[in-house]
């Protein structure tokens, strides 16, 4: 039996697919403004395109332009190759090779003490990507698309169970140790694609052990990690530098009020809170939109979220299924530890807030999973023999 596609359907036709482009355009108009307020105060050296507004911003048109260019193309093209999808295996092997290029000198940046970023092209305008970025959203794809072969067996633990978690594994050990934040979406995300395509829980939880080894000699046996953790249980200890910024964010997000303090008017960006235009932006925008603007941005979230509950269950087949609810779940986990960081539920972890957040080559590659899903949604299969 082949898989074949048939007509892609209309725009017109296709609610969710058309819910899920209008509500990450929205979002995603919605990060410009706010990455624009976020970055206001600060007078950045160089040419104009070393402006994070202003990068933000042309990344933003890019990644839309990617979005509502690339739903058009049939996702089961994915799953061409006869033992491995070709493009998703090509994908992972190369994301891969590039989390293991930051730790080479002269090759990888490092940013903060952690090598986590490569940059491409002149010095003058070179972009800079995170591989753990890369491994993310590729990592996803490939499983969803091995795993929804009719010829793997989920159940089957030494040639199915036991392949996928040497693969993530593979991820992990690339990314956990410069970016442990990362490591643990790449993680959850990963388990809950095995999950969704049929591998039995009890399978998962044999990785149980060696979760709780990692956490212990990544967190309890790291200094400056577990000073992480305590700062998340005591945010307004003064004797824990580690306290600081979620110090600051929960007093932006006290501060706002129900109200705000109007678009621009925020206090904590003008030097109080690190990473205001990134990994702490949800507590600027409360600070300025207030606690009813919070709601309408979780309200938006919500949305898309239900336009991508609505693809799944409209999907033709397990590689729309799996595919559309793994992006899906890639999105809500990373914008629920977002949140749950920045209103002192989590330890800081360097987790953006999907569309929102300022960044470059994530924005692209996010609305690229995006289009896949607007794919699942426009296309049916049919079987033939």
């Amino acid at each position: 039996m082949t898989r074949t596609s048939g007509p892609r359907l209309p725009l017109k036709d296709n609610s969710a697919g058309t819910g899920l482009i209008l509500t990450s355009l929205a979002l995603l108009a919605l990060g410009v403004v706010m990455v624009h307020s976020a970055v206001a105060s600060v007078k950045e050296p160089g040419t104009w395109y070393a402006r994070a507004d202003v990068r933000h911003t042309l990344f933003a048109v890019l990644a839309a332009l990617t979005m509502i260019t690339l739903w058009r193309v049939d996702y089961h093209r994915l799953d061409a190759g006869k033992y491995l999808p070709i493009v998703p295996t090509i994908l992972l092997v190369v994301a891969v090779l590039c989390g293991v290029l930051v730790f080479v000198p002269g090759i990888g940046r490092s940013v903060g003490g952690h090598a986590r970023w490569l940059r491409v092209g002149p010095a003058q305008y070179a972009i800079g990507f995170q591989p753990s970025e890369v491994i993310k959203i590729v990592l996803i794809l490939f499983l969803a698309t091995w795993l929804s072969r009719p010829s793997v067996n989920k159940r089957d633990f030494l040639r199915t169970f036991v392949p996928a978690a040497a693969i993530i594994g593979v991820c992990l050990v690339v990314v956990i140790t410069q970016d442990f934040g990362a490591a643990v979406i790449i993680a959850v995300t990963a388990g809950a694609t095995l999950l969704l395509a049929g591998v039995p829980w009890y399978y998962l939880a044999s990785l149980i052990p060696p979760a709780v080894g990692a956490f212990y000699v990544m967190v309890v046996h790291s200094p400056w990690r577990w000073l992480r953790i305590t700062a998340m249980l005591d945010p307004w200890s003064l004797s824990n530098p580690s306290s600081y910024q979620p110090r600051q964010a929960l007093l932006a997000i006290m501060t706002g009020g129900w109200w705000g303090k109007g678009l621009g008017a925020g206090m904590q960006k003008l030097g109080y809170l690190p990473e205001d235009s990134t990994d702490f932006i949800f507590s600027v925008f409360c600070e300025e939109m207030g606690f009813l603007g919070a709601m309408l941005l979780a309200g938006l979230f919500l949305l898309w979220l239900w336009q991508a509950r609505k693809t799944v269950a409209a999907a033709g087949d397990d590689l729309g299924r799996l595919l559309a609810g793994a992006m899906g779940f890639l999105v809500a986990s990373q914008a629920v530890l977002h949140v749950a960081v920045d209103t002192g539920a989590a330890p800081p972890t360097g987790a953006s807030l999907p569309f929102i957040s300022a960044g470059g080559t994530a924005l692209v590659l996010l609305t690229a999973a995006v289009a896949a899903m607007v794919s699942v949604s426009a296309y049916r299969t049919t079987k033939s023999a």
